[in-house]
């Protein structure tokens, strides 16, 4: 069986029109969560604002490492489809989903003139 390369890219389309470079701040939605088994779900999750680094693709593995804004250090954020984690049971790799830049000041509305 051949060995799946990893592709590293700058930039991540998250829209139709949406496109991450690296030095853009983001945010996201979803996450991994955590299934007990009693049923109870824990969420895994990263939530706040992150630096775009890269985009990565091995395969069917796709993840973008981005650094939080407030320095609290590097994380991975899993983008590929939802899957159940190899090494642990419980739990469920959901993907992250981009919802938009922060900061940008190309998506501010202009103020209409009277």
């Amino acid at each position: 069986m051949a060995k799946r390369k990893l592709v590293v890219c700058d930039r991540y389309r998250y829209g139709p029109r949406g496109v991450l470079v690296k030095g853009d701040r983001f945010k996201v939605t979803g996450g991994p969560i955590y299934v007990t088994d009693g049923g109870e779900r824990l969420p895994m999750y990263e939530r706040g604002v992150f630096v775009f680094q890269r985009y990565c693709e091995k395969g069917a593995a796709r993840w973008i490492e981005a650094c939080r804004a407030d320095g609290g250090g590097f994380v991975v954020l899993w983008v590929g489809r939802s899957v159940r984690s190899r090494n642990i049971p419980n739990l469920r790799r959901r993907p992250y989903r981009v919802t938009g830049k922060v900061g940008d000041k190309s998506r501010r509305r202009r103020a209409k003139k009277e």
